[in-house]
């Protein structure tokens, strides 16, 4: 895993505990969470959610390695859209809550 990757669950094992039992819907709540909040900061409108979410279908052939290659694609975007870096954000997120400066080396 990456260094930032081990950070963020080192960040999130922090403020919730072990998270080898947490079960993938638990998870995939948490995801959804995080991914609506990024929509409507982006301008996203409820309407438009609720419309998705009615017409959300279920990719059974889509593997969680694409998946999440493919919300790392948009979370790209998104972050150049803004004129973010988007690791540096995670960064400053990770410092801010750990309450560090800094792990960068």
């Amino acid at each position: 895993m990456s260094e930032i990757q081990n950070r963020a669950v080192t960040l999130v094992v922090q403020k919730v505990g072990d998270i080898a039992p947490q079960s993938s819907a638990y998870r995939s709540t948490q995801l959804l969470k995080s991914a609506l909040d990024l929509y409507f900061a982006l301008g996203g409108d409820e309407d438009m959610a609720a419309a998705l979410m009615s017409k959300a279908r279920r990719t059974r052939n889509l593997r969680v390695d694409a998946a999440v290659a493919n919300l790392m694609i948009e979370i790209a975007v998104a972050s150049h859209l803004s004129d973010i870096d988007m690791i540096q954000a995670t960064y400053n997120r990770i410092d801010a809550e750990l309450g560090r400066e800094s792990w960068r080396r």
